[in-house]
């Protein structure tokens, strides 16, 4: 890590032709990346720090350039090390929506999040550098919940019956997701990686280099159904309309058809995720998302109860889900 440091440092030397600067490291994300501020002579930056091996810069900065030309405010690349894997980057500020965001202004950040979002839908999907979010990968995703939420985090020894109840729905939510038309997909947009910039209050989008294609509902689904902050379903509904009502891609979607398509990729978002945080505590040595797993246990209880397909499964956490 040292080592590192200094050649972090070496680097910026060299490239900002300045030995005087100040980094203060950033909260960094779920990943290997680590970020950094830095200031000189009145100017701000932000630097990533992508360990080769464990991250790779490709992705980030391809996806930034397809945001940039959808007029998608995204941190610009101000300079590279591919070898070494530092990105120096312009600054969005350390105003995250989601410390924005209350009764009061979620009305006009929400419908500003889903005019970014359509700007985001508007990329071509036709890219070979970006890969499918289908059937066999939502179904990978969701299988870290009963390895690493129900097995590992909870210590269930889940029976047959409960082993049959989890691969069959989880095969029929993928089906159903699969059926969604396809966009480019952020894949987790939400109010974490929404910044607030300018006196305007823009949006700017970050953390976007697992972007893939994918269905049409997701990006809504982490926006709207966020892990970290939660509002009434009548608020999401009514959110949920505004995009369907915008949206050139749900004509063949009732909107009844709309919300329920929306629900389920919910669902297999947040089983997944459910998985993630409790592999970020138990292997990555990253406590902190345990504090979120409830509210996106409670996004999964209630799609489940909802829809009756899916009682098999809600009757299951039900009887067999307790957070420590």
């Amino acid at each position: 890590m040292h080592e590192r440091e200094n050649a972090l440092k070496e680097w910026l030397v060299e490239t900002i032709k300045q030995q005087d600067f100040v980094l203060t490291p950033l909260a960094g994300d779920a990943s290997f990346r680590r970020y950094f501020r830095l200031q000189y002579n009145g100017l701000s930056y932000v630097v990533m720090d992508a360990p080769p091996g464990k991250e790779d810069l490709n992705p980030f900065i391809h996806v930034a350039q397809i945001l940039e030309q959808a007029d998608v405010h995204t941190p610009k690349i101000l300079a590279k090390n591919m070898q070494q894997g530092f990105l120096l980057l312009s600054d969005l500020g350390d105003q995250l929506l989601l410390n924005e965001l209350n009764a009061e202004t979620a009305h006009n950040y929400y419908p500003k999040a889903i005019a970014t979002l359509f700007k985001i839908q508007s990329c071509p999907i036709d890219d070979p550098l970006l890969p499918s979010f289908d059937h066999a990968f939502m179904l990978k995703e969701m299988k870290l919940c009963p390895e690493w939420f129900l097995t590992a985090y909870l210590k269930l020894e889940l029976e047959n019956e409960e082993i049959t109840i989890l691969n069959q729905t989880m095969d029929w939510i993928a089906t159903e997701v699969a059926r969604q038309p396809l966009t480019f997909i952020h894949r987790d947009y939400h109010s974490r990686n929404l910044m607030l910039i300018n006196e305007q209050k823009n949006l700017g989008v970050i953390d976007f280099q697992d972007a893939m294609r994918g269905p049409f509902t997701y990006d809504l689904v982490s926006l709207l159904k966020d892990c970290y902050i939660s509002w009434p379903r009548t608020n999401i509904l009514e959110w949920v309309e505004l995009f369907y009502r915008q949206s050139t891609l749900t004509s063949n979607y009732s909107l009844t058809e709309f919300i329920r398509a929306f629900d389920l990729c919910g669902l297999q978002r947040h089983l997944k995720v459910l998985g993630i945080f409790s592999r970020l505590h138990l292997r990555d040595n990253k406590p902190g998302y345990l504090k979120d797993l409830p509210l996106t246990l409670r996004y999964v209880l209630e799609c489940t109860e909802i829809y009756e397909e899916l009682h098999p499964l809600f009757h299951m956490l039900q009887t067999r889900v307790y957070l420590p």
